[in-house]
């Protein structure tokens, strides 16, 4: 299979190169590219099978150079994006519900393997046309992008990326650098290696969680009451936090906002 790299990084790109060569030695690199000018070019004019395409490049995205491009290169290449989630916050969000692949960077030796033999495997099936015009839609900037979400990232040890629902997240408690997730539906505690501000930063402007207090983050379809008297917030599982003197505040403006 022939593979062409789009990638700024030059150490990155050596990287990738040695990688595909110990774990996907099906895989040839024939050609590669750090912009969006060389880049546009280099896949215009050399027949490639697999795209690996950095999301953010020196002069600007990946999504710019592909709009320069004939459609009709899409219909018969699979993609790889490559992405750091601290630089383009929604980009997991969105490429998990899309069906093209990605890599988290730094890049794990089995995780290219495993994205390389599902393009293969689906590269003849696959309109990328169609998914890409998806993709622009879920990577839109915060601005344009739609305020519900069903599933958030959940960063685990060495890289591992599992996404939870929304609706089965009973409430997120920090601990230092640590989130503690808690299940709505089995009581299970999933713990995530970004701290508590990632999780409020991503949710709290799209509605559906408040920030009782410095350590939780709750979501407010479980909220079953709240005793303004001694803070106390109680969840539809018996649970009970304890609210922040302006977590309350936010919580009685809530309840009020319910009714008006």
């Amino acid at each position: 299979m022939r593979a062409i790299l789009i990638e700024d990084n030059p150490q990155i790109r050596e990287l990738i190169k040695s990688l595909l060569a110990i774990h996907c030695p099906g895989v040839t690199v024939v050609g590669e590219s750090e912009s969006i000018e060389a880049g546009t070019v280099l896949l215009s004019t050399v027949p490639a099978d697999l795209w690996l395409l950095d999301i953010e490049l020196q002069d600007g995205t990946v999504f710019e150079l592909l709009d320069r491009l004939n459609p009709a290169l899409f219909d018969n290449v699979g993609m790889v994006f490559l992405t750091a989630f601290s630089t383009y916050e929604y980009v997991i969000q969105a490429l998990q519900k899309s069906a093209v692949e990605y890599l988290l960077k730094p890049i794990d030796p089995e995780q290219l393997r495993v994205a390389v033999a599902k393009v293969q495997k689906e590269i003849s099936n696959r309109s990328l046309r169609n998914q890409l015009d998806e993709l622009r839609r879920l990577v839109a900037r915060p601005e344009s992008v739609p305020t519900h979400i069903e599933k958030i990232p959940i960063f685990l040890a060495k890289g591992v990326v599992n996404f939870l629902t929304l609706s089965d997240i009973l409430y997120f408690e920090g601990e230092d650098i640590l989130t503690f997730i808690h299940s709505a539906a089995d009581q299970t505690i999933v713990s995530s290696v970004r701290n508590l501000g990632f999780y409020s930063d991503l949710l709290l402007k799209r509605g559906g969680f408040i920030r009782v207090s410095k350590k939780h983050l709750v979501n407010t379809m479980y909220i079953d009451r709240f005793d303004p008297v001694d803070g106390s917030v109680y969840l539809s599982n018996g649970v009970a936090l304890l609210a922040s003197r302006r977590g309350g505040q936010q919580l009685l403006a809530f309840f009020r906002g319910i009714f008006e």
